[in-house]
């Protein structure tokens, strides 16, 4: 059975504009794969930094188990920002260092990076500039980057952000192979990661649901997203 590795309980968070959400309650285990929906401004990202430690939630308790601890999960931002003159090797090795207490990194860093490089299909593009890239070759290198920090978890906002369809298509069916193969926990916050995911976390100022996607499919919740309404 997969251990349970975090705990967020009757959570609230939110912008300074006072948008956001309150009383989210959820669970993740090794091996999940959890798809976070909801309308625009409702915390969606808020709740990503909250779990990260980057944001403090306005109430409520984050519990980090069975060793789990912030610099064991790696995460994708929607709009990240990177250095101009970045390299794609520079960007994807600051997902080792995440990994490592330590100031450099080591072979066996260096090893993941060119691994997980090669895994994406981006290996040729190691000593490109990353402005030089297309939107697509952006988010490969950005998934890269978390996949090198994360150890446990993943947490991936809006992945495939700004890609065409088929682009979208063949970053999620990665994602996806990430979390079969490797047994991390996934995260996606976006609808497309709703093909994959066995659980769903519906944020909204009506409706807050957590549970499996067949549970959701039947819920209140679940028939206003089928319906193309999210409250």
């Amino acid at each position: 059975m997969s251990e349970e590795i975090l705990t967020c309980r009757d959570l609230a968070v939110g912008y300074e504009n006072g948008r956001g959400c309150n009383g989210i309650s959820f669970t993740v285990h090794d091996g999940d794969y959890i798809c976070v929906v909801g309308q625009e401004g409702c915390g969606k990202s808020a709740l990503m930094g909250a779990i990260m430690g980057i944001e403090k939630p306005q109430a409520g308790t984050i519990e980090y188990k069975n060793g789990l601890t912030t610099r064991q999960i790696g995460c994708l931002p929607q709009n990240a920002v990177i250095q101009t003159s970045s390299t794609v090797w520079e960007i994807v090795m600051q997902g080792c260092l995440q990994r490592t207490r330590h100031i450099f990194v080591g072979k066996k860093e260096k090893e993941l990076a060119q691994k997980t490089l090669e895994r994406l299909g981006i290996a040729s593009l190691a000593r490109r500039k990353f402005t030089e890239l297309s939107g697509g070759g952006h988010r490969r290198v950005l998934l890269a980057r978390a996949l090198c920090a994360a150890q446990r978890f993943l947490i991936l906002d809006e992945p495939a952000y700004g890609l065409d369809v088929m682009g979208r298509l063949e970053l999620h069916r990665q994602i996806a192979a990430i979390n079969r193969e490797d047994g991390l926990a996934v995260m996606v916050i976006g609808t497309d990661g709703m093909t994959d995911a066995t659980h769903v976390l519906h944020l909204g100022d009506s409706q807050i649901f957590f549970g499996t996607k067949d549970a959701y499919a039947g819920s209140v919740a679940g028939q206003l997203y089928a319906a193309g309404r999210i409250l």
